[in-house]
């Protein structure tokens, strides 16, 4: 990346793709503007000594995100199977809304 001073620069998203953004940023400790950043520049910058260091840092970021889905899935799995054991109904939406109070 460049060393000179740093200018700003604006893209549109909609709601739903900043949300998306900040969700995998968050995932890989980063801000959006840095996952963009690095997004937008990966493969661009010449392949130097650190090309093995790169490589480890995508397979150990791919790692951690499949240990965070198994954990996720694993909580998942054991709310559904207390809800199903309790005999609880499920809400519909209308129903939810009006139990918040909304």
């Amino acid at each position: 990346m460049s060393t000179t001073t740093a200018k700003p620069t604006s893209i549109r998203l909609t709601a739903a793709e900043k949300k998306l953004i900040a969700a995998a940023a968050r995932k890989r400790g980063l801000s959006p503007t840095a996952y963009i950043k690095r997004a937008a520049l990966e493969g661009t910058e010449a392949k130097g000594d650190d090309s093995r260091l790169d490589q480890l840092e995508r397979i150990a970021t791919a790692l951690r995100e499949a240990v965070e889905d198994e954990i996720d899935y694993r909580a998942v799995t054991a709310a559904w199977d207390r809800h199903v054991k309790s005999g609880a109904n499920l809400l519909t939406g209308e129903e939810a809304w009006r139990e918040l109070g909304v």
